[in-house]
């Protein structure tokens, strides 16, 4: 018999209480593990639903949790997927756990998807975003800083060339805006004074780019795929601090078809150069110069753990099933 081994315990985006009600049986099982009706995170709603695929075919599902990984746990499996992943054992444990984290997923007999090479890629922002530049993909300017190495001088250089008077900062394994900063001036005070707290707070790379007003004003373009295939797409925004979520049916349909095919060509790529993947988000962002069309976009983030609810703009939770079925299909390539 198989084994399968889901690694969780991201403890984010709990179900909502209609998906709960419809698939209340399945969850039953999360009770082991002192998980409830009142929160269950997407996760755990995932290995339940891969669980129960997966019983079905003579196969068993057991739960790997993420902050507390062990290579003897990992052993046990034929083959691992990750949905919590290295971002969250860095936000759980800072740099220590995120090494001792990847190292067991690189050292395990299991087969992991997505691979721990494949992790480090993405969670290493510079490494895919340079693939993104080698392979002509419309990426805004950008400059890659390593704390240890990376001169003042040679980013002042980079804001005057590209005329910039407003940046972003956004550090190589951050999620949920953590360490992300907007400087509207930027000094050589200022960015010093960002570049030594995120420093101080564990991270050692990463990225400037400009700020874009646009960016916020039309939304990110969301567009989530499950081995190559394009399940649904959704714009997000920001508003007071919180996401503001339109459907795909809300986007410009010429603009969606054009992400969607960026996406798709994209996806062949990473599947030809690097490994196919259970599942993967592309994030699409705007430079506008008019409200009515956008002229240019670019490729603004990758996402091959990406966080999944069960809302409207998000099929409903019905990714959870594709997954469970991909899950085990991969298992038994």
């Amino acid at each position: 018999m198989k084994t399968i081994g889901i690694i969780i315990g991201t403890d984010d985006e709990p179900i909502s209480r209609k998906y709960y009600m419809k698939n209340k049986k399945t969850l039953q099982c999360l009770e082991e593990y002192d998980i409830y009706g009142d929160y269950i995170p997407y996760d755990y709603a995932i290995f339940a639903e891969i669980k129960k695929q997966a019983e079905k075919k003579g196969m068993n599902v057991i739960p790997l949790f993420g902050y507390d990984l062990s290579l003897k746990d990992c052993n046990q499996c034929d083959c691992i997927f990750s949905i919590y992943e290295g971002v969250y054992s860095f936000m759980d444990g800072g740099i220590d756990r995120y090494k001792k984290y990847m190292n067991i997923l690189k050292k395990t007999n299991a087969t992991v998807f997505p691979s721990q090479k494949m992790q480090q890629f993405i969670i290493d922002k510079h490494k895919y975003m340079k693939y993104l530049q080698d392979k002509k993909y419309n990426i805004p300017p950008t400059k890659f800083i390593d704390l240890s190495r990376t001169t003042l001088k040679s980013i002042l250089d980079f804001i005057s060339k590209n005329n910039l008077t407003e940046i972003i900062i956004k550090p190589e394994l951050g999620a949920f805006k953590s360490g992300f900063k907007i400087i509207k001036k930027p000094t050589k005070k200022n960015i010093e004074s960002q570049l030594k707290k995120l420093k101080k707070q564990g991270y050692k790379r990463l990225l400037l780019q400009p700020f874009i007003p646009e960016f916020n004003k039309f939304g990110e373009i969301k567009t989530y795929w499950i081995n190559g295939k394009n399940i649904y797409s959704y714009n997000q925004q920001w508003e007071d601090g919180e996401g503001v979520f339109k459907g795909q049916d809300k986007i410009e349909p010429e603009l969606l078809r054009e992400c969607l095919a960026t996406g798709k060509k994209l996806i062949n790529d990473i599947f030809k150069d690097h490994e196919k993947l259970i599942q993967c988000r592309i994030d699409f962002a705007c430079c506008m110069d008019n409200d009515k069309r956008c002229r240019e976009f670019f490729i603004n983030e990758i996402e091959i753990c990406p966080t999944l609810g069960d809302h409207n703009y998000e099929a409903n939770g019905d990714a959870w099933k594709l997954i469970a079925k991909e899950v085990i299909h991969f298992c038994n390539v």
